[in-house]
């Protein structure tokens, strides 16, 4: 389950920092964008932290700053929040904390 999970959070990880270059190169740099590629390497780093206890801190910090990065960026684009966008990465969030709290050693 423990590698199932890294492969998981690693997947998410990348897909974010994809999406984020994509975005940086259709509208140029902006310090949202380049932020949520940061996050995404910074989580790519954090799985590789042996210490679980600091794994664990680490990814909350790691997923508070992209809530506040897609809030940020989610007011900046549409003026507005999309609240349910919220919710369900907020919930993936919980539950991958709560794996990682659970299955890595």
């Amino acid at each position: 389950m423990a590698i199932s999970l890294y492969i998981l959070v690693g997947l998410y990880a990348v897909l974010l920092g994809m999406a984020g270059m994509k975005q940086l190169k259709e509208v140029g740099f902006q310090i949202q964008t380049f932020l949520f590629v940061v996050v995404s390497v910074g989580i790519l780093i954090i799985i590789l932290i042996p210490n679980k206890g600091w794994m664990f801190i680490l990814l909350i910090v790691a997923f508070a700053l992209l809530h506040i990065l897609a809030i940020v960026e989610g007011k900046r684009t549409k003026g507005r929040l999309t609240y349910s966008h919220h919710i369900i990465r907020f919930i993936f969030h919980c539950i991958i904390v709560l794996l990682v709290y659970k299955f890595i050693k």
